[in-house]
């Protein structure tokens, strides 16, 4: 053992604060190595061999930490050679990007935005690579700034004309596209101005503007040329709507309502041609007003009369509206159906009465369904009655015929009273009703000393398997009979079945009881000896052969695997675990769980004490829940700790399973 783990080292393996801080200087010095190839400052050999000489002089570790420290610093060393070439070409390029800088700036007026742009992005990813500026570049940024201010103004300025430009280009090409000739019309000549006003622009624009503009010009003089025609081709269209108009005065009086229509579409249609040729303006207008004043004298003649029928019609429907609102409360079913069937037959007779026709229909067929669906419910719910007391009744007499309950037969008498008249049904239904309750009390007499039979039955079957509770399919013996008594239900034999069942379990958990000690003592002495062979191998002697029953316990056989092999640090971590897990057990069985320490001081043990006894009975019934037999078992699963602590282990764990099992035997 070193001098470092003598002084240092805490009790319980925890790790002090001197070591803490020399793991912290050594992980300190590993990154600054990691880190040097990065750095291109300074005597890059000088900083290797300085970090390698401070990570020699620091103080010596404990070799669990030394190891991995030692490796990540010889990794780290490794890369930082391998870097030496690195290192250097990133110095090189740093000066060749000082020489572009200054070609840059002796270029002048010669260079351009897109050449300063990239530079500084060849900057940006150098340093991003190095993490830091060399001194070669250390005012790159500051010389290279107004450069790039001021070229980027001249490209802002360049691009803003060009944008306008485009502007003029986009806004004549648009109106030149538009159906409306009047815009271009209106716009085309202060374009033209405002182009010429921007200067020397790229041949680009410039081809494209000219283009725009030709096709700008052929659309205006297109458009003149066919301004005429369209005034000759308006004149036509109008002729054609005179000759509608004409055939429209032909049609018979009776029918002029057809005509309607028509003159509104003919008269719309006019309004949207546009002018005639001047000549042929005041005999195509004069004709067009005669024809259609004449038609609309007709029309309106026609409406008039219509108006005076559907007026008289509306007053004789309105009648036969009150009429039915009269009917609509009525409660004589039959009776009122005839007069409501003779008020549709009237309605029928009567013409259509305009613009009221459909609020008087809806308020004459208001009152109709007002009348008819009452009528509908009224039926419907004397109906729905006597179905719900017919399916009532029915599910009553379907529980009477698998009746269990007599007191759920005193229920139904009730029951069925209560569910109202079926109608026809009822006296059927009364009949089954009856015959079903006969039924379950002739046979209730007959059943009671039947199941009584049955229970003494299988109370005798318990007591023999309960002689022998090992015997092959006891266990599931003993559950069909817990279920058949369950469904029997015998009252006279209740407390029999409850006291021979509790028999049966006392006698099947001592068997359980004896099996686990069984394999308790044969877990003592394989752990007994597996500790043996952990001691022998830490004193350099020989492993000796491993124990008859270690194949039955796996974590203690994984033990022996791990000495075998000889990995006595993963074995620690296994012992940890098993100490854990048999403390928790022990902890379980006494009553005080890990996370709650008996008190530490005369007053608190005092005050402990007094607590007990007020709580001595809710003391007794946590003490109950505990299940030794489950714990034996779990204890029997842990793995292998050393042979001093594993026999303190041993022996705690038998004190508290012993008490455990006479405080259960206490409370049972």
């Amino acid at each position: 053992m070193s001098q470092f783990e003598i002084n240092d080292k805490p009790a319980g393996g925890a790790i002090s604060e001197t070591l803490r801080e020399q793991l912290h200087r050594r992980e300190a010095l590993c990154r600054e190595l990691e880190e040097l190839p990065r750095q291109i400052r300074g005597d890059y050999e000088a900083q290797i061999d300085r970090i390698t000489a401070e990570f020699a002089a620091a103080p010596e570790l404990p070799p669990e930490f030394a190891e991995l420290l030692d490796k990540r610093f010889a990794e780290a060393r490794r890369k930082a050679e391998a870097g030496r070439e690195t290192v250097q070409e990133r110095r090189r390029a740093a000066i060749r990007l000082a020489g572009e800088l200054e070609q840059l700036a002796a270029a002048g007026e010669l260079a351009t935005y897109a050449e300063v742009t990239a530079l500084e992005k060849k900057f940006q990813t150098f340093t991003a690579e190095c993490g830091e500026i060399p001194a070669e570049l250390a005012d790159f940024e500051v010389r290279l700034a107004p450069l790039r201010d001021r070229l980027a103004a001249e490209a802002a300025a360049e691009a803003e004309k060009a944008g306008a430009a485009q502007a003029i280009i986009d806004e004549l090409t648009a109106l030149t596209a538009a159906e409306d000739i009047t815009p271009l019309h209106d716009r085309k000549n202060d374009l033209e101005v405002r182009f010429a006003a921007l200067g020397t622009l790229p041949p680009a624009l410039q081809k494209a503007y000219q283009e725009a503009h030709r096709k700008a010009s052929t659309r205006l003089a297109r458009h003149y040329e066919t301004l005429d025609l369209a005034r000759w081709e308006s004149y036509t269209l109008k002729l054609d709507i005179c000759s509608e108009l004409e055939k429209l005065l032909q049609i018979p009086p009776a029918e002029l309502y057809r005509a309607a229509k028509p003159l509104a579409e003919l008269r719309e249609k006019w309004k949207k041609l546009g002018s005639v040729p001047k000549e042929k303006n005041d005999e195509i207008n004069a004709r067009y007003l005669e024809l259609t004043r004449q038609l609309q004298h007709s029309v309106d003649e026609f409406f008039s009369r219509r108006r005076q029928e559907q007026k008289q019609a509306a007053s004789d429907k309105t009648g036969l509206c009150e009429a039915a609102a009269a009917l609509a409360g009525s409660t004589e079913w039959n009776r009122t159906a005839a007069a409501f069937k003779e008020l549709q037959a009237k309605w029928k007779t009567i013409p259509n009465a305009g613009a009221q026709e459909s609020e008087l229909y809806a308020r004459f067929r208001a009152a109709a369904d007002t009348f008819f669906q009452a009528r509908a419910a009224w039926f419907a719910e004397r109906d729905r009655r006597f179905e719900a007391a017919v399916t009532a009744k029915n599910a009553l007499i379907a529980e009477a015929e698998n009746l269990s309950d007599v007191r759920r037969a005193k229920q139904l008498r009730e029951e069925y009273r209560a569910a109202g008249p079926a109608g026809k049904a009822d006296a059927e239904l009364y009949q089954r009703f009856n015959a079903a309750l006969d039924r379950f009390f002739s046979a209730r007499r007959e059943a009671g000393a039947a199941r009584e039979t049955r229970s003494r039955e299988l109370i005798a079957e318990i007591d023999r398997l309960a002689a022998d509770p090992a015997a092959e399919g006891a266990t599931s013996r003993i559950r069909e009979i817990r279920e058949e008594l369950h469904t029997l239900a015998c009252r006279t034999t209740f407390d029999a079945e409850k006291q021979a069942l509790r028999r049966f379990d006392r006698a099947i958990a001592e068997r359980r009881g004896r099996e686990n000690l069984t394999r308790f003592d044969s877990f003592r002495n394989t752990a007994r000896a597996v500790a043996a062979a952990y001691q022998a191998v830490r004193s350099g002697a020989e492993l000796p052969e491993p124990p008859p029953e270690l194949a039955r316990f796996p974590k203690l056989e994984q033990a022996f695997r791990i000495i075998e092999a000889g990995e006595l640090d993963r074995l620690n971590q296994l012992m940890a675990a098993a100490a854990a897990d048999q403390q928790r057990i022990i902890a379980e069985l006494t009553g005080n769980p890990a996370g709650n320490p008996a008190p530490q001081s005369l007053a608190a043990e005092l005050e402990a004490a007094i607590l007990g006894n007020f709580a001595r009975k809710e003391a007794g019934a946590a003490a109950r829940t505990v299940d030794p037999n489950r714990l034996l078992t779990e204890f029997i699963a842990t793995g292998l700790r050393p042979a001093a602590e594993l026999e303190t282990a041993l022996s705690d764990f038998e004190r508290a399973f012993q008490k455990a099992l006479t405080d259960r035997r206490a409370g049972n």
